[in-house]
C-alpha cells in the first residue's frame, strides 16, 4: 500500500482520496506516516483534525477525541477541530469536557460552525428528531 511520495501534499492528497473512497484504514495509515515522517510541519494540525475525522467515521470515539484533542492544542483557532472535539465529549457522555471545550472556544474567538450546528439542533428538536 505504502507507496514512495515526494512531498507531504501528494501523501495528503493520497489519504483524502482513500477517505472519500471508503477505504478509511488505508487512509490512516497514510496520514499517520505522514505524522512520522514531518512530525513539526505547520500542516500538522491539519493532519490530526482529518484524522480525527477519519476515526469519527470509524465510530472510534476515543482515537477521534484524542485526534480532535491534538489538533486543538496545535492550533486553538481551530473551530472545526473544536466542533470536532465537542461532538466527540458528546457522543461519549463526556458533558463537562463538551461544555468546557466549548467555552475555551467562545470565550476566544467567532462562532459561526457552533451558531450553525446549535441551529440544527434546535430545528431537530423543534421537529421531534
Amino acid at each position: 500500500m505504502f507507496i514512495e511520495m515526494q512531498s507531504i501534499d501528494s501523501m495528503f492528497e493520497l489519504a483524502i482520496e482513500l477517505r472519500d473512497k471508503g477505504k478509511f484504514r488505508d487512509s490512516i495509515n497514510v496520514l499517520r506516516r505522514i505524522l512520522q515522517e514531518y512530525p513539526a510541519d505547520n500542516q500538522t494540525s491539519g493532519i490530526y483534525l482529518i484524522l480525527g475525522g477519519v476515526h469519527a467515521d470509524l465510530g472510534e470515539k476515543t482515537q477521534a477525541r484524542e485526534n480532535f484533542q491534538r489538533a486543538t492544542e496545535l492550533n486553538p483557532k481551530s473551530e472545526l477541530a473544536s466542533l470536532g472535539l465537542y461532538v466527540t465529549h458528546c457522543d461519549l457522555n463526556q458533558d463537562e469536557e463538551a461544555i468546557q471545550e466549548l467555552i475555551r472556544y467562545l470565550e476566544n474567538y467567532p462562532a459561526n460552525l457552533y451558531k450553525e450546528t446549535l441551529k440544527e439542533l434546535l430545528e431537530g428538536r423543534r421537529q421531534g428528531i
